[in-house]
């Protein structure tokens, strides 16, 4: 559909929906609105979001939750391997293992730059930065012009 004609629908329906009588509330809608505010403030602590229980029993709910997930890890473990299939875990530690030459680079490269900076001084490092934020403002306002294009109906 063009713009007048939406343009045009839209005029209709805002006219037909203003000649429309305004419609009664009924009667128990007040009534009815307070009962139920009344009825969420007198619901127990634990029936609430849990943001909202106090404090204590967040962290104690907090730590029932970790130690049932370690539970759960562990005699899972503990279960597969009496089963025969294998400990998950070893299968984990192998890989999470096959990562560290990542983790060496990514400590070395980490290295390398803090020896840069304290050897340039921090102008260098305030360069970088704005030498950084403008590419990445570049590749937004890129961004933005190629949606622009690719979205045109005109």
């Amino acid at each position: 559909m063009n713009e007048r004609g939406e343009r045009q629908l839209e005029q209709l329906v805002h006219r037909e929906l203003r000649s429309l009588p305004e419609l009664a509330a009924p009667e128990t809608l007040v009534h009815r609105v307070m009962l139920a505010v009344h009825v969420k403030e007198r619901q127990p602590w634990w029936q609430l979001p849990w943001v909202t229980w106090p404090r204590s029993a967040q962290l104690g709910s907090f730590a029932l939750f970790a130690a049932t997930v370690a539970g759960l890890v562990y005699f899972g473990a503990s279960a597969w391997q009496a089963a025969g299939i294998g400990n998950p875990l070893v299968k984990v530690w192998e890989w999470v293992g096959s990562l560290s030459p990542l983790w060496d680079s990514l400590q070395s490269l980490v290295n390398t730059a803090g020896l840069v900076a304290k050897k340039a001084g921090p102008q260098y490092l305030f360069v970088g930065l704005g030498v950084a934020g403008s590419m990445y403002l570049l590749c937004v306002a890129t961004g933005t012009a190629c949606y622009r294009l690719a979205l045109n109906r005109r």
